[in-house]
């Protein structure tokens, strides 16, 4: 017999035995081939006898399919050709032979903000075997997989893309693995294919492998152990767990970190991606000033997750962005379209989120529907103090937890991990679906809610005498981490009415609000409702008073001013909540040039000194000290400064780097550089390094080198400062704004002057700032010089010596010196001094905004 009529001998034993076996076991083609995880395809075309030589792999899952045992399952095996002791076949060309490229491609403009990640992953696959990116459905690892695999691709470096979607058995992979590489099916072994490869010659995209994530890592392990010339770059939702593999999580697009300002909106890549797609279904949409707010606030809504975003833009052909934002309440609704592409459970956002979700064990899943509910983020411990219970139990929380994290179902919060602890956050459209979960749940919705109200109440409790404590900071921080959940709670307790319940959960959390700029305006609502809601008049006092101190950290004085006032005609003056309601109130009105501010000073400092807590009384002193410093009473102020600093000796009274800057500051004005130094370098050492919601004090350290000479050093400290305060408010920005714009002129840079003391003189007006706008209106004096328009910068210097002559408070210092350069001709204004300080000041703020547009 020759070799060819053997061959054909031995394919028609083989297909004659598997029909004989398959008639035997009941089962037509279409059944055998979802047993054994192939296609019909593979099983009609080995009854053929059209394969020369069937798959090792197959002939298992058929063998499996067929539910063959021991002896019989050996036979089998023999049968196709694959004895126990097999020949060595050599694979002269490995396939695919000249192809750079089998499989999926990526979409020309399928990435859009990702090329940091991207840069990232090309070096990743460069240097290591197995890569694996994470994610949540929907989040782009695949384009993302396949714009990396397009990078390394080159004449010496093929890609084959496996995609997964469809194997349904953990076996099925190396047979979906080779069939990528464009073999005929049920034919040769994937060590036949693999072998021989040089190093970077081959990389193997394995993509959707979360379903049979076993048979994946099996076969990856195998690869990357065995055959040295191969990379393998995974998409999954869930890690391998293979001790080779290298872990990376794809996140979603970044979103704008506010709806009102162009340039970021515009920079975003979430608004950039729908902008994209929208324009794929209506040609004539582009992001304009006029609707920048409404796509931004989209964008943010659907948390930058591609497909949401993708999904959100087909629509625009029918909808307006507004009807869009609108409908996102029933988010699945509105996305359900369904994408003529990819994965059955990435075709519709229900449907790629549910796939996860069904996925999970169910005391994860019951985690997961709780923790919906509990807002973004929260902290371990809050889920601990809520949301347990059958099936969960309080020890395995960490477990389940990681299990969400793994499926990306949840994310770690890294950001400022080291002030605020643990956190985790849920995306708005895992959250939703969550939601949905557990209010369909009976009375779990409501059990819940109840139970987080009464965690806080309990946890504001453990906040008593957290002020006085040395580790202050963390359990604020701590506390803060939880700001959502405390959210959650104060909704809930004023849908029942209990409203003592939402005091008390407002007082007790009341510094941590302060922690945090960004969320201190939840502060202000609540404590401004539970004040008008509680019968306790000393009590709606106390929560005004909260109401004042946030409304002051977020900028906005005239409110802090207006809470402040109202809590001082409710709580006891010299109580420990009346002295701070009356400090608030100094401070609020030094601000506004209020002079009953000025008049009140005397009486609060010897009130805080005679109540008995010196932590409390050097606050009021500092407090007090930085007003007369506003107001130029700099020996006075300096003196109440330095009673706070000789206080720092007494347990419970700790460094405050706002104290520290303003000694540094009188010191400045004074002209004592060196001593003006030495507490802006305190300062310094008394903040965080990593605090995320204030100025960083490089900014009074940039002052005294710039008025010490130091110019290059100044510059180096007015970036650093700088780059901080943008995107939030600090208690001494608008002098990093001063003093950029007073370095800028003395280098000749008039733009960067004009735009840096525009900036500061808006920042102020806005803010109600308006004592410090006499800090910074003499050097718009001298930018309009510098600008050639001496009309208006005479102007505007004659009215400034008329207020330093007949008004107060006087220009400071360094303020008076600046004018008095720039003020060689003009001549001292009429009509002053005015009945409305304040007032007249804002005026001429409006007329330097107006000169330097």
């Amino acid at each position: 017999m020759s070799d060819a009529d053997g061959q054909a001998e031995g394919r028609r034993g083989f297909a004659d035995l598997l029909l004989d076996l398959r008639v035997q076991a009941g089962l037509s083609q279409e059944e055998l081939a979802d047993r054994a995880g192939l296609s019909v395809r593979t099983i009609r075309e080995l009854e053929a006898g059209r394969v020369a030589r069937p798959r090792k792999d197959s002939v298992r899952l058929l063998s499996e399919g067929l539910g063959l045992r021991d002896g019989d399952a050996g036979k089998f095996l023999a049968a196709a050709g694959h004895a126990t002791v097999r020949p060595v076949i050599a694979v002269a060309d490995p396939a695919p032979t000249g192809l750079r490229w089998r499989g999926t491609r990526p979409i020309p403009d399928g990435l859009v903000g990702r090329e940091k990640e991207l840069l990232e992953l090309e070096k990743l696959l460069r240097q290591n075997r197995l890569v694996t990116l994470v994610g949540p459905g929907g989040v782009g690892k695949t384009e993302l997989a396949l714009a990396a695999a397009d990078r390394v691709s080159s004449v010496d470096t093929a890609v084959v893309v496996v995609d997964l979607t469809t194997v349904q058995r953990d076996a099925a992979v190396p047979s979906a693995i080779l069939d990528a590489f464009g073999t005929a099916p049920g034919t040769s072994d994937l060590d036949d294919v693999l072998s021989g490869r040089k190093p970077g010659d081959l990389v193997i995209v394995e993509d959707n492998a979360e379903h049979v994530l076993d048979g994946v890592a099996t076969v990856a392990n195998r690869m990357v152990r065995s055959f040295p010339g191969i990379g393998v770059l995974v998409t999954s939702r869930i890690p391998l767990g293979l001790p080779d593999e290298v872990v990376r999580r794809v996140q979603v697009l970044g979103v704008p970190a506010n709806d009102t300002d162009f340039t970021d909106i515009a920079a975003s890549p979430a608004v950039e991606m729908f902008c994209r797609r929208a324009a794929r279904v209506r040609p004539d949409f582009e992001l304009t000033p006029e609707n920048a707010a409404i796509v931004a606030r989209l964008c943010q809504r659907l948390d930058g997750l591609p497909l949401a975003l993708e999904l959100a833009a087909a629509r625009a052909g029918s909808l307006s962005v507004e009807t869009i934002l609108a409908a996102l309440d029933d988010r699945f609704r509105l996305l359900s379209g369904p994408r003529r592409f990819g994965a059955p459970h990435q075709r519709t956002l229900a449907d790629t989120i549910a796939w996860s979700v069904d996925a999970l064990s169910d005391p994860a899943r019951q985690l997961l529907y709780r923790a919906s509910m509990l807002g973004s983020p929260f902290t371990l411990d809050a889920v601990v103090g809520v949301c347990t219970g059958a099936p969960i139990e309080a020890a395995d929380v960490p477990m389940l937890l990681a299990e969400l994290v793994d499926k990306s179902l949840l994310q770690p919060v890294l950001e400022f991990e080291a002030l605020y602890g643990a956190r985790y956050k849920m995306l708005e459209t895992i959250r939703e679906h969550a939601y949905a979960g557990l209010s369909s749940q009976g009375s779990d919705l409501t059990e819940y809610r109840d139970r987080s109200v009464a965690w806080c109440a309990k946890y504001v409790v453990g906040l008593d005498g957290a002020w006085s404590s040395p580790d202050r900071d963390r359990r604020y921080r701590a506390a803060n981490a939880n700001s959502a959940t405390f959210e959650v709670a104060l909704e809930r307790a004023a849908e029942l009415g209990e409203w003592d319940t939402a005091a008390q959960i407002v007082l007790g959390f009341r510094i941590a609000w302060q922690y945090q700029a960004s969320v201190a305006e939840s502060g202000i609502q609540w404590a401004s409702v539970c004040a008008e809601n509680v019968e306790d008049k000393e009590i709606s006092g106390r929560l005004l008073a909260i109401a004042g101190r946030l409304s002051n950290l977020t900028g906005d004085v005239r409110a802090a001013r207006r809470h402040y006032g109202e809590a001082r005609t409710l709580v006891a003056p010299e109580s420990e909540m009346g002295l701070m309601a009356r400090g608030g109130w100094v401070s609020s009105g030094s601000l506004l040039l209020d002079t009953q501010s000025l008049a009140e000073i005397p009486t609060l400092v010897a009130d805080a000194r005679a109540h008995g807590d010196v932590q409390r009384s050097a606050t009021v002193q500092a407090i007090s000290g930085l007003a007369l410093a506003r107001w130029g009473r700099l020996p006075e102020a300096k003196e109440l400064l330095l009673a706070w600093e000789a206080a720092l000796v007494n347990p419970g009274v700790y460094p405050d780097e706002i104290a520290y800057m303003a000694l540094s500051r009188v010191e400045l004005e004074l002209g004592n550089l060196e001593e003006a130094r030495r507490w802006a370098e305190l300062a310094r050492e008394a903040q965080a390094s990593d605090d995320p919601e204030r100025t960083k004090v490089a900014g009074c350290l940039a002052m005294v080198e710039l008025q010490a000479g130091n110019y290059e050093l100044a510059g180096e400290l007015l970036d650093e400062a700088d780059a901080d305060i943008r995107g939030h408010r600090g208690y001494f920005d608008y002098l990093v704004m001063l003093y950029r714009s007073r370095l800028a002129r003395r280098t000749g840079d008039l733009e960067q002057a004009r735009l840096s003391i525009r900036d500061a003189v808006n920042r102020l007006q806005v803010e109600g700032r308006v004592v410090y706008l006499l800090d910074v209106l003499p050097e718009a004096v001298a930018v309009l010089h510098g600008l050639e328009k001496s009309e208006q910068a005479d102007e505007l210097c004659g009215k400034l010596l008329a207020w330093q002559r007949t008004m107060d408070p006087p220009m400071l210092p360094t303020a008076w010196a600046v004018l008095q350069e720039s003020c060689e001709r003009a001549d001292v204004a009429e009509g002053w001094p005015q009945a409305d300080p304040a007032a007249a000041v804002q005026r001429l703020a409006d007329d330097v905004l107006a000169a330097l547009s």
